[in-house]
């Protein structure tokens, strides 16, 4: 994922010993990234007054992290980059540790990460794909990734699930699960492609989320291998919902409007009762705070 001008701005802030109104990253691009930030304890967050600020307690730790996850050498030199649509791939090599940033991903592939001791086979070498908690393997040469057939691939959209599905284990305790956080690219997709492995989507349950999983996964692999996640008490966890506001403001995703939930089997139920109750639910609901 690519850090875009408007968060880069916020970041020179914090960079600046400044504090931003976590009201500020209103995009969905922004949200992810900040819990990637958050999550990575990158930056942190405190309430003032009825909201929360963002900042960081070790600049020096910020400017490593974007060094080395982002290839940003120079914030500032980065932010101008991006809005000067004229600068050349010298400038950009010397911002920058790809000189095709303005024109390229900086990383081809995913992030995977697991708790089961999935052994699993890259460039024909074995790997163990388990990782300890608060770390996740990051595969480039995703096409000669080779995993055991009986293991199921679990699709998360959300960067601080990701990072915290330890907290989710209770949810997938009758398969061997790899979970894998796409990254802004397509790796994903031509991974799952190639592999024949079963998918199943964590997402949050309402209607932008199930039209994600159609159109960005079920409706480009094998949908015979395909599957959304729902608990089996999802009418009780909707019904006892107290968010009435997203699924008004799905009602005109373009996404949502596009597409006919009852074509769908193994997702028509969960929006029937999305729409019965006019309510949704975030998949937060389903973490166990203090899972180990």
């Amino acid at each position: 994922m690519d850090i875009p001008k408007s968060f880069t701005e916020k970041l020179i802030a914090i960079a600046n010993n400044e504090t931003v109104s976590i009201g500020l990253f209103k995009s969905k691009q922004s949200k992810d990234l900040l819990d990637i930030f958050l999550s990575e304890n990158i930056l942190q967050k405190s309430k003032k007054r009825n909201s929360f600020i963002v900042y960081s307690n070790n600049i020096e730790q910020l400017g490593n992290f974007l060094r080395e996850r982002y290839g940003i050498i120079n914030l500032e030199k980065y932010h101008q980059l991006l809005i000067n649509p004229n600068s050349t791939k010298s400038e950009s090599a010397q911002i920058a540790s790809n000189s095709k940033v303005k024109e390229t991903k900086v990383y081809t592939g995913f992030f995977i990460r697991t708790y089961s001791n999935i052994e699993g086979e890259l460039n024909g070498n074995k790997l163990n794909l388990k990782t300890v908690k608060g770390s996740s393997l990051f595969i480039s040469d995703f096409r000669d990734l080779i995993i055991p057939k009986n293991v199921i691939i679990v699709g998360i959209e959300n960067p601080e699930t990701f990072y915290l599905i330890d907290n989710y284990k209770h949810l997938f305790e009758d398969f061997n699960p790899l979970f894998l956080l796409r990254f802004n690219n397509k790796a994903f997709i031509e991974w799952l492609q190639l592999i024949p492995n079963k998918y199943l989507h964590f997402g949050d349950f309402d209607l932008s989320a199930i039209a994600i999983y159609i159109l960005e996964y079920r409706n480009k692999i094998d949908s015979k291998r395909c599957n959304y996640f729902t608990p089996k008490n999802i009418e009780d966890l909707i019904y006892n919902s107290k968010n009435y506001s997203d699924y008004v403001k799905q009602l005109n995703d373009p996404k949502v409007k596009g597409l006919d939930f009852e074509n769908y089997t193994e997702v028509k139920y969960l929006a029937t009762i999305i729409k019965k109750y006019r309510k949704t639910i975030e998949q937060e609901v389903l973490m166990k705070p203090n899972a180990s």
